[in-house]
């Protein structure tokens, strides 16, 4: 087991290598009880072979005193990776502090079905739940009743997206209109003057002005302040259904034969495809997100480069900041957290990916 491993191991973990009890593992690490000198020696042993801390908040353990926290979210199976990653953040964030008590309840319902969403919350603060992860996508139905929730006094942080209209403890997530300036920062350095630039929008995101409409508007505002000369043609609002969307992308890509495509919402794969079949990969191709299906073209530079936010990092910040608050008392102390973005070229992707 190598020496990082070592730091990392939880108590749940050492007691499993044990072959103990945590209980007893505890009660022993903190001398309560009789044990036998060599259960007792054995143990001492693992802590000073696995460089074993104990956590500042044991005595929850001693206490057997939980923290319940919710993550309340949606799902769907377009964008699998992405909800993979929130999951991974999460889980390690209770690898981390299971042992001061933390127990997380996930609910997931689909995307297009908010009202279940509601029912969830409600169900869950019928159940003594007072502290809330909440990643909502139809915000116009749901920040009513979150809002409600917080005037009842309970805790809520919001994950990725910003409800005006809501006063949380905080949010996490990306700053959108920032990542919007970047892009078009990528652009002007990427393309040739005169480039026509053509945007890909998916219909099903054409209202939302939490993400896709504060990315616009970054990218809106940056080109107005740009010295570049670019050709910008008609923004493509496609369908929401896969099949259809991929039918009416390639048709327009190959009746208006655009030099630098940008794609806001995640059809980077369509797009690379239809450039390598037809031997157009001089193209300016950029996007958001690095997942399975384009590393390949991103490592073979048919995707020039895609600003990637680290999804797992933003669901394990809000857990901590959310455990923090309810178990040490430590409030956050900014409104909104934002984590850093990354630009992915072919010559650094190995690294994000």
């Amino acid at each position: 087991m190598s020496n990082n491993m070592k730091n990392r191991m939880t108590m749940n973990q050492l007691a499993k290598e044990l072959k103990l009890s945590r209980t007893t593992l505890y009660n022993i690490m903190h001398q309560k009880g009789s044990f036998s000198e060599e259960t007792k020696e054995r143990v001492f042993r693992a802590l000073e072979e696995y460089n074993f801390r104990t956590n500042n908040n044991a005595r929850n353990l001693a206490k057997h005193k939980e923290y319940k926290i919710a993550f309340v979210g949606f799902y769907s199976m377009r964008f699998e990776y992405f909800f993979r990653e929130i999951d991974e953040g999460i889980e390690r964030a209770v690898a981390d502090y299971e042992d001061d008590g933390l127990q997380m309840i996930k609910r997931y319902s689909d995307r297009e079905a908010p009202r279940q969403q509601i029912n969830d919350l409600k169900e869950l603060e019928e159940q003594g739940i007072e502290n809330f992860i909440i990643f909502c996508y139809h915000y116009e139905y749901v920040y009513p009743h979150i809002k409600e929730m917080t005037e009842r006094g309970r805790n809520i942080i919001l994950f990725s997206r910003r409800i005006p209209e809501v006063q949380p403890i905080c949010s996490v997530g990306c700053n959108d209109y920032l990542s919007g300036k970047l892009m078009m920062e990528l652009l002007s350095k990427l393309a040739p003057s005169g480039s026509r630039v053509q945007l890909l929008i998916s219909e099903h995101n054409h209202q939302d002005k939490l993400v896709v409409g504060e990315r616009l508007a970054g990218f809106y505002d940056m080109a107005a302040k740009s010295k570049k000369k670019l050709r910008m043609l008609e923004n493509a609002w496609t369908s929401p259904v896969p099949e259809e969307e991929k039918r009416e992308i390639r048709a327009i890509l190959k009746e208006r034969r655009p030099d630098v495509i940008v794609d806001f919402v995640c059809n980077l794969a369509c797009v690379a495809e239809y450039l390598e079949e037809n031997n157009t990969q001089n193209k300016i191709l950029l996007g958001y997100d690095i997942y399975p299906e384009i590393v390949p073209y991103i490592k073979n530079s048919t995707i020039d480069a895609v600003i990637y936010q680290d999804l797992s990092q933003q669901s394990y910040r809000a857990v901590q900041l959310m455990f923090e608050y309810v178990c040490y008392g430590r409030r956050p102390n900014q409104n909104d957290y934002y984590l850093p973005l990354n630009v992915v070229f072919a010559n650094n992707c190995e690294y994000f990916e």
